[in-house]
């Protein structure tokens, strides 16, 4: 009897086995770590770019019904760009501006807020998941219904995760004129397939930028380190952290979602991807663009002043620095 509780008591773990065992786990688990992060980030991004094809989407159906147009809020007003609309505009029962000549306030999310209201699009398709925005819960003093509003809350900035091309008249009176109407480059059905129409917020709009990464004011002259020639060669010569610099902040940096007025939409790892290789997120340095890096590189102008300076200038830009 003795003898066979001696066997039984040999066979449970010694000290020493299960700390190997345990060392083992852990080694596992560093090794797989990264790779299920990895897995995630990619889950991530690509539910952003299936809501921006479905913003796409609704852009299409939207000018379907409105002459060939995409979203622009503000009707025929002279209206000011901010970052909110203001208490007691956002949801107020009837309209909060004039619709023939009075001021009025407009942001980015506004115009975007239309395919809400217009095309019945769901507040959480504006969220991407790599971003820190918010899905709009659409509560509001006057309980109204989301398709009553006019924009995301008093906040767009922390609702909505992509940013719009230029939609509203820019600053410069001899260009668009002082008609108040919508800027002569707006994105509509007429664009060129390869004219980005939305994509991730544009990085030097973004004033809640990653710690560590460059500051808003610094983005351009990062960006105008890089090669002006398409030639892979000159491109891959950049240092990687030059490279992300120009990039979208909500992956990492590494590249942004963005949707065409094709429709498509796809992941870039760099900026320089609208039409003959413009750069989404500024203006060209020239107009007309002579030069690859006219439209490469671009520029960037005061807030009120990027707007697009021909039909293939794609200028997205997003709340945040108005």
């Amino acid at each position: 009897m003795q003898e066979r509780r001696s066997r039984m008591k040999k066979k449970g773990f010694t000290l020493i086995e299960l700390l190997v065992v345990i060392a083992i786990i852990a080694m596992l688990l560093a090794i797989l770590m990264p790779a299920l992060t990895k897995v995630k980030k990619i889950a991530q991004r690509v539910v952003c770019g299936t809501n921006l094809k479905g913003l796409g989407t609704a852009q299409t159906v939207y000018a379907h019904d409105y002459n060939g147009q995409y979203t622009v809020q503000g009707g025929r007003t002279n209206a000011t760009l901010a970052n909110s609309m203001g208490a007691g505009n956002w949801d107020a029962v009837t309209l909060p501006w004039s619709t023939v000549n009075g001021p009025g306030v407009v942001t980015v999310g506004s115009s975007l807020y239309l395919l809400v209201r217009e095309a019945d699009v769901s507040p959480k398709s504006f969220v991407c998941p790599s971003s820190n925005q918010t899905v709009f819960d659409g509560k509001n003093t006057n309980l109204l219904d989301l398709v009553q509003l006019w924009d995301f809350g008093l906040a767009p900035i922390e609702t909505v995760s992509y940013a719009y091309h230029m939609p509203y008249k820019g600053s410069d009176q001899a260009v668009t004129g002082n008609s108040g109407k919508k800027a002569r480059f707006a994105a509509d059905g007429q664009r060129s397939s390869s004219f980005a129409v939305m994509a991730d917020r544009n990085p030097w709009f973004d004033p809640r930028l990653t710690p560590g990464t460059p500051e808003q004011g610094n983005y351009m002259s990062l960006v105008s380190l890089l090669p002006a020639l398409p030639a892979a060669a000159d491109w891959g010569s950049i240092a990687r952290e030059v490279l992300h610099a120009a990039n979208s902040g909500p992956h990492d940096r590494e590249g942004q979602n963005i949707v065409y007025a094709d429709g498509s939409t796809r992941y870039e790892t760099r900026p320089d991807s609208g039409s003959r290789n413009d750069n989404i997120y500024s203006h060209w340095a020239a107009t007309p663009a002579v030069t690859e890096a006219d439209r490469r590189r671009g520029d960037l102008a005061s807030p009120l002043a990027s707007y697009g300076r021909g039909s293939d200038d794609s200028v997205l830009v997003n709340d945040g620095k108005w």
